[in-house]
């Protein structure tokens, strides 16, 4: 599969009309890591890729690679092969909350 994450974060922001500063207002992320994403960066943590998703009410695998999952109640849950493909590519980035 190929990684259409700058593709398919460009037609879901206009699709649902929000901006690259409201997405990242959203996330709690700075917008120009988003500006970044729109424009062929990838995320260097999963949980970047993960709240993205959530806030466009997207699975990872519409967001990722632009298609979507066989099934729409896998909505935003990792597929063990979505989850085994991106950690090839990205590193995990996993904190304890306190």
């Amino acid at each position: 599969m190929k990684i259409q994450l700058e593709q398919s974060l460009k037609k879901h922001l206009e699709q649902n009309a929000i901006t690259q500063n409201q997405l990242a207002t959203n996330i709690g992320i700075r917008p120009s890591s988003v500006h970044a994403y729109v424009n062929g960066a990838i995320p260097r943590g999963l949980e970047s890729i993960i709240k993205i998703a959530a806030e466009l009410n997207l699975s990872l695998d519409e967001l990722v690679f632009n298609q979507r999952p066989a099934s729409r109640s896998q909505n935003i849950a990792l597929s063990e092969n979505v989850l085994l493909g991106l950690l090839g590519k990205y590193e995990l980035v996993i904190s304890k909350k306190e």
